[in-house]
């Protein structure tokens, strides 16, 4: 009796066994075929497992996994590739307008006879701000590349904002002259130290300074402040010219964009200048931000860390 009992329990854990063989043999089968159809380019597929085994379950959530993560890879590699063909258009248009035109002037001065000297000095001078803006571009376009590929953390020193800011709202008095236009400053009349980099602090108020001039100028009204937080300084650069659109505001600080309002070919500049600011301030470990109403305000803020 005991014989056929143990014969009995011998069987069905043959029958047990087997189940379970063939059930693995078809999860198998279900991972390879759902393999296959990945590697044919469904990258949305995932792995279903039925087995209420957990290592056959483990397998499938770490298959999973490692596809979320591929696909990813794969989706930024696209999208890299993209923007590097949107550069490479935009480059090529920015540099093809000034140099196209700068050729045509220079052609007219070589072979027309019939113009006047004014007309040759008008030429001149044409030729010679056409041939400024290039160099200009292919200044922004070679500190842009050197900024996203150098990984080092940036030299930080201890150095006096108020200084600094004053030292470059100086350097913009012709400009601010020229327009008539006395600018509004609010800066600490004590020294107020952060941890920064120079001369890259000198090139972020220059861009934000310019891009208040080119944009804001309509308004008749600039200015700049300074604020001090519990860890942080801020520094404000506003103006109350066109503005941006909220549609765009998401986007200023992207590479090559210019938004609605630099279809207007006086204004339009290259859309490198606020993402080199973005760049350098973050390098920094600085923040910043922008808000902007149309034709009221619009402020750029970037703060620094406590000195």
């Amino acid at each position: 009796m005991l014989i056929q009992i143990l014969v009995i329990l011998l069987i069905l854990l043959c029958i047990f066994l087997l189940s379970q063989r063939r059930q693995l043999l078809h999860e198998i089968k279900r991972i390879t075929e759902t393999t296959e159809e990945i590697r044919a380019g469904n990258l949305n597929l995932r792995y279903r497992t039925r087995m209420s085994q957990k290592p056959v379950e483990r397998l499938g959530g770490e298959l999973n996994r490692l596809m979320d993560h591929f696909q990813k890879k794969v989706e930024r590699t696209q999208f890299l590739e993209e923007e590097r063909k949107r550069m490479i258009a935009n480059i090529s248009h920015d540099l093809r307008t000034p140099l196209t035109s700068l050729l045509g002037y220079l052609e007219a001065l070589r072979n027309d006879a019939t113009l006047t000297a004014e007309e040759r000095n008008d030429f001149i001078r044409i030729a010679s701000g056409k041939g400024n803006a290039l160099l200009e571009r292919l200044q922004e376009f070679f500190e842009l590349a050197k900024s996203e590929a150098d990984d080092t953390i940036a030299e930080l020193r201890r150095v006096n904002l108020t200084d600094i800011v004053q030292e470059v709202m100086l350097g913009f008095y012709p400009a601010f002259q020229k327009i008539a236009l006395t600018p509004t400053v609010h800066i600490p009349d004590s020294p107020l130290y952060v941890m920064s980099d120079s001369v890259s602090l000198r090139r972020v108020l220059e861009n934000l300074i310019s891009n208040a001039l080119r944009y804001g100028q309509d308004g008749k009204e600039i200015g700049v402040a300074v604020r001090e937080e519990t860890d942080e300084v801020w520094v404000d650069i506003w103006d109350r010219g066109i503005g941006i659109p909220p549609q765009d505001v998401p986007r200023v600080f992207e590479r090559f964009y210019t938004g609605e309002v630099s279809r207007n070919a006086s204004l339009r500049g290259t859309g490198l200048g606020l993402t080199i600011v973005k760049n350098l301030v973050e390098k920094q470990g600085g923040r910043i931000t922008l808000s902007s109403k149309p034709g009221e305000e619009t402020v750029f803020s970037f703060s620094l860390i406590k000195g």
